[in-house]
């Protein structure tokens, strides 16, 4: 009888878990279910920081290849002299200024212009009248034809810019007419900025022109006079050095504004752009920085 006794009660322990046994159990579960939902953090985590860093990539190299593209291309059908690249601004937050002529037809200013006057016209041609050794008798002679036919290829309305070599000086201007005498363009828009004389020889150009340039972390593109459009989002920098030769046939940076006394767009051996951009994954900033170096190939043409 005793014997059945003992026997029972051992049945009864096994059947079932001490209270230190489950306390124990649970330690050790709970332990277990921390590591595992740290690891599932932990890879969320760096799944959204690597997210991030891909767009970031993706953003800031497509945006750096565009321009790449763009700068390659600047002072088309230009002279050494015309400022198809200008460099402007502080060492992170340049402002780059490109230009490239759309026809092969170049007119010249043929009557003075006064800055601040409100004259809506450019006179390109005499007209059989008195004016500059280079101005024609008359529009026909000047190449006006082309620009007509430009024009009205291009909606009735294109962007022309007018650049005094002498001084340095030009503006955009939106030519939109042209009247019957042969003697000068119409001019929208408003008063000039600067004088262009006539003995100066200023030109006037069918241009495309594009600014990039960096504010509140975003940067911008500029067309012409129009308005300034964003076109990267989350920027920390934008650089842009162009090298040339010293007295020594060596290519150095130029740090400050482009293009320094002497020296011209025609002088660049090389151009750099460098885009910083960054993003935020949670509480990890992501910052990718993408450099281009090359020439931009109009500098081995001759003047136009």
């Amino acid at each position: 009888m005793r014997g059945q006794g003992q026997v029972g009660n051992i049945s009864n322990r096994s059947a079932g878990f001490t209270l230190i046994e489950l306390l124990v159990v649970m330690a050790v579960s709970g332990l277990l279910i921390t590591a595992l939902l740290s690891v599932v953090s932990s890879s969320q985590r760096l799944y959204a920081v690597d997210t991030v860093r891909g767009a970031v990539n993706q953003d800031v190299s497509v945006a750096l290849t565009a321009i790449t593209n763009d700068a390659r291309e600047l002072g088309e059908q230009t002279n050494s002299d015309f400022p198809a690249l200008v460099v402007t601004g502080t060492a992170l937050s340049r402002v780059l200024t490109i230009r490239r002529n759309l026809l092969d037809v170049v007119l010249p200013v043929c009557k003075d212009i006064k800055s601040g006057s409100n004259t809506n016209v450019v006179f390109i041609s005499k007209n059989g009248g008195s004016g500059p050794a280079n101005c024609q008798s008359s529009s026909a002679a000047a190449g006006l034809q082309a620009w007509i036919n430009f024009r009205i290829a291009n909606g009735g309305t294109v962007n022309a810019y007018i650049y005094d070599p002498v001084t340095g000086l030009g503006e955009n201007f939106i030519y939109d007419a042209e009247d019957s005498s042969g003697q000068h363009l119409h001019k929208s828009g408003p008063n000039w900025t600067n004088d262009y004389p006539t003995a100066d020889s200023p030109r006037v150009y069918v241009l495309e022109q594009h600014s990039y340039s960096l504010s509140g972390g975003t940067l911008y593109l500029t067309t012409d006079t129009g308005t300034p459009q964003a076109y990267l989002p989350n920027v920390i920098s934008f650089e842009v050095y162009p090298y040339v030769l010293d007295s020594t046939n060596t290519p150095i940076a130029v740090t400050g504004d482009f293009p320094p006394s002497g020296k011209n767009w025609k002088n660049v051996t090389s151009l750099q752009v460098r885009l910083t951009g960054n993003a935020k994954a949670g509480i990890t900033t992501v910052q990718r920085s993408f450099t281009s170096n090359f020439t931009p190939r109009n500098v081995f043409s001759a003047d136009q």
